[in-house]
């Protein structure tokens, strides 16, 4: 993602028509309202601490900012999700469509905020591998109408439905 003159950036029209393809796409994120998320780039952050690569985060916004986005008659957001620039800025489309999936996926059918099954999500480990988002490494686009879990995954491939 290309250098900002802000530390923080704005980015819901570039990646809310992924996140409308992705829920329409996969049923595990059908519950999920694109509208109630901002999508945010970092430009800030050095992306991870401890040896730890940080590449994108999802959270839920405050009570406070929702209430402020309201007054300014912004829309209402409940969830974040944000793009660690430094981090992401070598990976292609088609492993931004298969973060932006990983994050969504952490927004739960009650609100609530999920936290992976193992190191990631089974589906993305077993499907994309475990270097999927690593710069020499290439990942199927997720929303490839011939792409799906059940041929990614393969013998590992325990019942995710697609639409």
């Amino acid at each position: 993602m290309p250098e900002s003159e802000f530390d923080y950036e704005i980015i819901n029209s570039k990646m809310r028509p992924v996140a409308v393809s992705l829920i329409k796409k996969f049923k595990e994120l059908e519950h999920i309202d694109p509208d109630k998320i901002l999508f945010i780039v970092n430009h800030r952050s050095r992306g991870g601490s401890k040896g730890k690569v940080l590449l994108a985060k999802t959270f839920k916004i405050s009570d406070r900012w929702i209430e402020l986005f309201y007054q300014h008659g912004g829309c209402t957001y409940f969830y974040g999700i944000e793009y660690i620039a430094k981090t992401t800025a070598a990976m292609d489309e088609n492993q931004i469509v298969a973060l932006t999936y990983r994050e969504l996926r952490k927004i739960g059918p009650e609100g609530d905020l999920l936290t992976y099954d193992i190191q990631d999500w089974w589906q993305i480990l077993m499907g994309l591998g475990r270097k999927w988002f690593y710069p020499d490494n290439s990942c199927p686009n997720l929303l490839d109408d011939n792409v799906d879990w059940k041929k990614l995954m393969g013998q590992y491939y325990e019942g995710t439905e697609t639409n």
